[in-house]
């Protein structure tokens, strides 16, 4: 495994990845390994990756970090490896960062890697992509939960759904067996209850809602705009109004209506 295999198999952009490989065969990560290790210790992982930035100075598009992303990235296929864990699974989760960039093409018309605070979490083996959805081992002060993140390119159905969460239930019972009973959490916009009011109650979105146990409104935010209007624009005026969801959001939020991140416990499998 090399950083041009794993570009390849998840189908990387030619022109990132011509940019990924010309820094690639110049640089020296043995200038990075620290930081790249310790992508592995969650607690560590936020500090490793604002090393990382510093180590690697002015990065134009962002492709320095990217490429210290994919090498973390390919080292840590030795860990699934020994886990015993697919290659299926593998390429799935690593595929991230091929639809992140497409994610930011779409919004913004530009070819570069935005998302290089949350990769680390792929890199260090904490998050795994399991049919539809994205799982992460989230380490809290008493205790360590499996959150789910549902990527934007996934079929949001109520089977395929059921078919990602009782596969990852095999999965931590299989490699991570000390997970085995831990709970699932989901810490999102999806779980605002206030969407009732606005998709209809067969909606993919209302059936997720109802998997969980809401235990934390949350906070008020507005990444959800980028997911619904593929926008990160806050000018609730100018934002779209192609399908019923955006109309009854873009209404909502011209009343004074917000959106919270809610947080919520996996009840039904």
């Amino acid at each position: 495994m090399n950083i041009l295999y794993l570009c390849d198999k998840i189908n990387l952009q030619p022109e990132i990845k011509s940019k990924v490989l010309r820094f690639s065969d110049a640089f020296d990560f043995k200038i990075v390994d620290k930081q790249l290790k310790d992508f592995l210790v969650y607690e560590k992982m936020k500090d490793a990756q604002i090393e990382l930035q510093y180590i690697l100075g002015d990065d134009e598009d962002n492709i320095k970090i990217l490429a210290c992303m994919l090498k973390a990235s390919v080292d840590v296929y030795d860990i699934y490896k020994e886990k015993g864990i697919c290659d299926e699974i593998y390429f799935s989760t690593m595929k991230c960062y091929t639809r992140f960039i497409d994610e930011t093409y779409k919004m913004t018309g530009r070819l570069y890697f935005d998302r290089y605070w949350w990769t680390a979490r792929q890199a260090g083996c904490h998050l795994f992509r399991i049919g539809e959805l994205e799982y992460e081992m989230k380490h809290l002060e008493d205790k360590t939960v499996i959150g789910i993140h549902i990527p934007s390119d996934a079929d949001f159905s109520p089977f395929a759904v059921d078919n990602s969460l009782e596969t990852a239930k095999r999965f931590f019972t299989e490699h991570y067996p000390k997970l085995a009973d831990t709970e699932y959490r989901c810490h999102s916009w999806l779980l605002d209850s206030q969407l009732k009011n606005m998709l209809s109650d067969k909606s993919n979105i209302i059936s997720f809602q109802k998997r969980f146990e809401i235990f934390d409104e949350g906070e008020v935010d507005t990444e959800f705009i980028e997911w619904i209007f593929n926008t990160k624009s806050t000018d609730f005026m100018t934002l779209p109004e192609n399908t019923s969801l955006q109309r009854n959001m873009k209404k909502h939020l011209l009343s004074g209506g917000v959106i919270r991140n809610v947080y919520g416990k996996l009840s039904l499998i």
